[in-house]
């Protein structure tokens, strides 16, 4: 009887159980496809990503609770506003045991149905994952609708881990619940929090002047040492506090004696309409605030990530770059072994140069120091200046599609990363005088197209001198190079594969190192081999980077499903209350527009509320963190303003905005349909 019960009241509360089934769905989705990941060709195709499954593994454990207790926040909600049902139950004498056994029926039917149809889905966006990832890592995506056993059967022990979590929790409630409060639960008259207009508007105000300096804190971070960011984040927590409880008391303050102002337009019934919602849902709607927050917070710090990973590989144009230390290497073996088994669209090999002299360096070091980097390391190979030959500089131009530059063959020229340009200008111009090796340099000289220098080991670091060819005889070889382009992208199997055909070429790790023989610094050439590096040697080196912002996406995802459903439950909850508003007003002389104006205004206004601060506090962290994350990344900034961490955000905006306008919309459809 009670399974029939139980599936007879699923399908009447079906309208009610929408946006909570679909937002079951839309998780059990997202769980699968990340989860598919963890099983994916791309695992075995680049072993370096190997952190990838452990920070999915963690990031869907907390996923779990947030989304059980969403599950059981929901039900609850749901079996609140079912009090008179569930009374009616407790009075043909039905205990609460049973009744606590109906409900988990009901539960377990809805999930099954959702974790059913939520597969497939999840089966194509993991599709859409792999797609993304391959086009990270330079891989060939091929369309496969695979189905990972493995991945189904992990996301289904999440779900169940869901599900006890909730049903437990609203079992006890049940269990516990006396007749007399369910009988009364809807004549429950809203509790003020706060009492007095003045206790309001003190409150609103000092959580809004809480909000600015916390705002001020996180962007211009007066004190230092991280505690401009701590005392920020608690003045921001403060406001979020602070507003949602003294906001309604301080509209119903501020606008309400206002009688030519509440009389005009019909404000009257959105204003009451609006306020008495927001009264009753105020803790809600901060913890909403802060799902929001969240979730926009992660998905603008994610993309930040994968900017800064991205600009790094920007910079590393060539694919592939053998390194051979101390003097000049021919390097025609790697070549024909190159040529034979990879698709190379060019090579070339050439010299990287230096002296005695240092002056560009103290420039580029003054660079640094002034970024607020408080110390950088040192490199052993790179303690003066370095040089390359103007007619290797202009072949390499060449082979990478650069503007064609006539130079004077007895005159030098820089080619240095962009954040030194204006620094290297200034020097040149000042110093008229200045000559190396006997050659002035050129008016307009600096040049600063993406030329693998962002990294040790690449055309000179963070700069290099472009000298006449007869110059370089009175200096010293630092190290040869072969840079060479394909024609297609190369994945890790690629680069073993190089290292195992070339006898004697090892990975270049610049994360390893030791301090040179003569403590001038460290080195990562701490063997007596060549060394392969370029683009996706680089890129193999940000897996890292790249796994953090597909977790940091995966938990925006979620946070943001978990916050939209509830809000929209919160605001369709009030359906018969709403049907019989909308009849006085139709019997006092409005027609159905206008009505429906009305209720579409609220509805927006209650969608609104929790977002808009929710953006301005996430603006501020992404901010803060997006600046931090590019100091502790490069030692010069590699983007020329924040316009960066503008987009950054405006990405994470638009990315929110259209996960949650579909359910604004859904939710606008279901209003408009149940107060009709």
């Amino acid at each position: 009887m009670l399974k029939e019960l139980s599936m007879r009241n699923a399908k009447r509360q079906s309208k009610d159980y929408l946006l909570y089934f679909i937002t079951l769905a839309c998780a059990v989705s997202f769980m699968y496809a990340f989860n598919s990941l963890i099983f994916s060709d791309i695992m075995k195709a680049f072993p370096s990503i190997g952190v990838l499954p452990y920070m999915i593994i963690a990031a869907s454990l907390f996923i779990v609770f947030i989304m059980g207790w969403m599950i059981g926040y929901m039900t609850k909600y749901m079996l609140k506003r079912r009090s008179r049902e569930l009374s009616i139950y407790m009075i043909l004498g039905i205990p609460n045991r049973s009744i606590s056994r109906l409900v988990f029926y009901e539960n377990s039917l809805i999930g099954i149905i959702a974790f059913t149809l939520g597969l497939p889905v999840g089966a194509l966006f993991s599709q859409l994952l792999e797609a993304i990832l391959s086009s990270m890592f330079g891989m060939t995506y091929v369309l496969s609708l695979s189905f990972s056993l493995r991945a189904a059967a992990l996301t289904f022990l999440y779900f169940l881990a869901m599900l006890f979590y909730a049903i437990r929790k609203n079992g006890k409630w049940i269990s516990t619940v006396r007749l007399y409060d369910l009988l009364y639960y809807e004549r429950q008259n809203e509790k003020k929090l706060l009492h007095g207009g003045v206790s309001a508007i003190t409150l609103f105000l000092v959580s809004t002047l809480t909000g600015c300096l916390g705002i001020f804190l996180m962007c211009t971070q007066p004190l230092g040492n991280g505690y401009d960011v701590l005392m920020g984040t608690v003045c921001l927590v403060l406001f979020l506090i602070g507003f949602f409880l003294s906001v309604p008391t301080f509209l119903i303050t501020r606008f309400g004696n206002r009688e030519k102002w509440k009389y005009e337009k019909n404000r009257l019934v959105l204003f009451r309409g609006f306020t008495a919602k927001i009264r009753s849902t105020s803790i809600i709607m901060g913890f909403l605030s802060v799902l929001f927050m969240l979730s926009l917070t992660f998905i603008g710090a994610g993309t930040a990530v994968y900017m800064i990973a991205d600009k790094n590989i920007e910079q590393s144009v060539f694919d592939i770059m053998i390194l051979h230390k101390a003097e000049s290497q021919d390097f025609s073996a790697y070549e024909n072994v190159l040529n034979l088994n990879f698709p190379v669209q060019s090579s070339y090999a050439y010299s990287i140069y230096t002296d005695s002299k240092n002056g560009f360096l103290t420039a580029r070091n003054n660079v640094i120091s002034n970024t607020g980097r408080s110390a950088y390391m040192s490199y052993a190979e790179y303690q003066h200046d370095t040089y390359m030959k103007q007619s290797d500089y202009k072949k390499l131009r060449e082979i990478l599609g650069f503007e064609t530059v006539e130079f004077n063959p007895s005159l030098c020229y820089i080619h240095c990363v962009p954040a030194l340009k204006k620094s290297f200008e200034v020097l040149v111009k000042q110093d008229k005088g200045l000559n190396y090796t006997e050659y002035s340099f050129a008016e307009n000289s600096v040049f600063c197209e993406p030329f693998s220098q962002m990294d040790t080991y690449g055309n000179g670091l963070d700069f290099c001198i472009i000298v006449p060819d007869q110059a370089v005889h009175q200096m010293t070889t630092l190290y040869s190079l072969l840079s060479v382009i394909t024609e297609t992208p190369l994945n890790n199997h690629d680069l073993q594969n190089i290292v195992e055909m070339c006898d004697g070429l090892s990975m270049l790790k610049r994360s390893i190192g030791k301090t040179a023989p003569d403590g001038s610094g460290m080195t990562a050439l701490i063997d007596n081999v060549d060394y392969l590096s370029g683009k996706w040697v680089d890129k193999e080196s940000l897996t890292q980077l790249y796994s953090m912002a597909i977790c940091l996406f995966y938990l925006s995802l979620v946070f943001e499903i978990t916050g939209a459903a509830i809000l929209s439950t919160q605001i369709l909850s009030d359906r018969k209350k709403k049907r019989r508003q909308d009849r006085i007003l139709q019997q006092l002389g409005m027609n159905i527009r206008d009505i429906e104006k009305l209720n579409n205004r609220q509805l927006l206004m209650m969608f609104l509320l929790p977002l808009l601060p929710a953006l301005i506090i996430s603006s501020c962290f992404v901010y803060v963190s997006a600046g931090k994350m590019q100091l502790s990344a490069f030692h010069l900034p590699v983007f020329s303003n924040d316009l960066w961490i503008i987009g950054s955000l405006s990405v994470a905006f638009v990315f929110f905005i259209m996960l949650y306008g579909i359910y604004y919309i859904a939710a606008r459809i279901s209003y408009r349909r149940q107060c009709r």
